[in-house]
């Protein structure tokens, strides 16, 4: 049994139930074991990318009784909740990586905001409606990226900034006058942290930013600093070309936007 491979896109339709005294993973309308569907070796990913939806964990497919019904090996790389009727995907990541809590989406977390302790004076008038602040750039620390505009009870991202006015990602709701304190809050914190099959066309397409990776079995962390700037680390598990990277629904594709 290869301790990995250079499928991240093993055919993975239907829905599982996981039991998790028995390690029993009963399938509805899946294909184990059937060319194209799992074999055992593989990993199993329960839960989903999409939005709104739960990712539970990985675990090593260990048996195939049928094409509905396998046996994982241990229930350790799980986040511990119920998994029924549950999408899943299959990949060929490195198995050790099961049990690398390093890299385990269950300890996730999510940013929160914070208030700045630094305000600034509106320098002119802004009303409904509109997505400019005049506002004099001295007065602003480092107001962009993840900051956001405190308006009406909003938050309102910042656009961008330039020496005379912010420009925002949407418009207020509350007017501004001259003079008004403006208030400022911070997107910090957060944490991810999961393994990924990065191919040539990934890291190719990330080339330049702080995404960027060499390709093969990648364990990725990211996360939110105190000044609001978002930090990417990469540890290149196992470096390999010719991957064959996610597609399917489900599939966990680098970077994710969930």
């Amino acid at each position: 049994m290869a301790l990995w491979g250079n499928n991240d896109n093993v055919g993975s339709a239907g829905t599982v139930i996981l039991d998790y005294s028995t390690g029993v993973v009963t399938g509805a309308g899946t294909s184990f074991g059937i060319a194209g569907g799992c074999s055992e070796g593989d990993i199993i990913r329960f839960g989903s990318r999409g939005s709104g939806g739960t990712y539970f964990g990985d675990a090593v497919i260990v048996s195939i009784a049928s094409s509905e019904s396998l046996t994982i090996g241990s229930t350790a790389g799980l986040s511990g909740a119920a998994i029924s009727a549950a999408n899943f995907f299959v990949s060929q990541l490195p198995k050790s990586s099961v049990l690398n809590t390093t890299f385990d989406r269950a300890r996730r977390s999510a940013p929160s905001q914070v208030t700045l302790t630094t305000t600034a004076d509106a320098t002119g008038v802004a009303g409904i409606g509109s997505d400019i602040i005049p506002v004099a750039a001295s007065d602003i620390v480092n107001a962009l990226g993840n900051d956001a505009l405190v308006n009406d009870s909003n938050s309102i991202k910042i656009a961008s900034v330039t020496a005379t006015q912010i420009s925002l990602a949407s418009t207020i709701s509350a007017g501004i006058s001259t003079g008004d304190t403006l208030t400022f809050k911070r997107t910090q914190g957060g944490y991810d942290s999961l393994n990924y099959a990065i191919g040539g066309g990934e890291s190719d397409k990330q080339s330049g930013t702080s995404f960027e990776s060499g390709v093969g079995w990648v364990g990725v962390t990211t996360y939110i600093d105190n000044s609001g700037t978002v930090r990417v680390k990469k540890e290149i598990l196992v470096a390999m070309s010719g991957i064959s990277t996610g597609t399917h629904e489900g599939g966990i594709l680098y970077p994710t936007n969930e």
